[in-house]
């Protein structure tokens, strides 16, 4: 073997051992014109992969997007980046009122970019004045109808019950958890009357966490 060789083989074993650090932290201090301007009373993190063919998460959010005091963000249609942009989320959340995740039900959970939210933001702001006393609302439609999500119903357990992850977030953070808004049977013959009347009672919640609507004492 020729020396030059033989010290290029070198050079590329020495290579081998070198350590790799992978950062997985949150991205900080990026300037994001379009989340620093929404500083709204109501931020809704809307979680769902293929709105586009949506029919219930989209007339809720038809039902909500022009309200003033509301902030829409589907985290499935934003930059890793901006997801996880500590600072931008911080002064978003500590601007608002309440916060609602929206999402549809999907194996009894959310879609995985609202968990990948939780974990890279939402741990970091539990328990501090950002998020310290304030609603948190689940708004889900799911796919089942409202007799499968019962005891001994197909699905065996309620919503509120597969929801107490999220109440257990909720509680733990210092926030107020809310009833739950779910819409059922979007998979059922019932699927279009049951979402006209979804929508408009949905915009009621949203509006009475605004403070704009007295109707929240009934929920």
């Amino acid at each position: 073997m020729e020396y030059g060789s033989s010290k290029k083989c070198y050079s590329q074993i020495f290579l081998l051992f070198l350590p790799v650090i992978i950062d997985y932290s949150p991205k900080q201090n990026i300037k994001n014109n379009s989340m620093d301007k929404d500083l709204k009373k109501v931020v809704v993190l809307l979680a769902h992969p293929n709105m586009e063919n949506s029919q219930a998460n989209k007339a809720l959010l038809d039902a909500i997007k022009d309200i003033e005091d509301v902030a829409i963000f589907n985290l499935y249609e934003m930059l890793e980046q901006d997801i996880l942009n500590m600072d931008a989320w911080s002064r978003i959340i500590s601007h608002a009122n309440a916060v609602i995740y929206q999402f549809p039900f999907y194996w009894m959970s959310a879609p995985s970019l609202l968990k990948k939210w939780q974990d890279g933001i939402f741990t970091y702001l539990a328990k501090t004045p950002a998020v310290a006393g304030k609603p948190l609302l689940v708004a889900t439609t799911t796919g089942s109808e409202f007799d499968a999500y019962r005891s001994g119903g197909r699905n065996r357990f309620t919503v509120d019950e597969l929801l107490r992850p999220y109440q257990g977030g909720a509680v733990h953070a210092g926030m107020v958890w809310q009833t739950p808004f779910v819409v059922y049977g979007m998979g059922t013959p019932d699927a279009e009357k049951n979402i006209a009347l979804a929508a408009d009672l949905y915009k009621k919640r949203v509006m009475a966490l605004i403070g704009k609507d007295k109707s929240e004492d009934s929920w």
